[in-house]
């Protein structure tokens, strides 16, 4: 794959990302910011971004979002635990939910 091609592929993600970043922002302020890890100045400013911004930050070659989880060990035990225990959802939300 060329370097041009994931420059490209890049920019579709981010720009996938700030659009939806802002219509979670627009229909639940609060949930948006809790599950997208945002403080109330950084959900304000990404709620403001017009088109152009948003085409100019995604164009950047830079990865906007990142991982939440920064235990990996944690994560790991979620994602491989062989026991199916109907909680599986809870933990990965509590795990979500403790990172920032």
């Amino acid at each position: 794959m060329s370097f041009a091609k994931t420059l490209e592929e890049f920019q579709e993600l981010n720009v996938a990302y700030l659009f939806l970043m802002q219509r979670m922002l627009a229909e639940d302020r609060e949930a948006a910011m809790f599950r997208l890890k945002l403080t109330a100045e950084i959900a304000d400013l990404f709620e403001s971004l017009s088109v152009r911004e948003i085409s100019w930050l995604a164009a950047q070659g830079q990865f906007i979002m990142r991982p939440c989880a920064e235990n990996a060990q944690q994560l790991e035990a979620i994602l491989r635990n062989k026991r199916e225990t109907g909680l599986t959802e809870t933990h990965l939300a509590m795990l979500m939910a403790a990172t920032r």
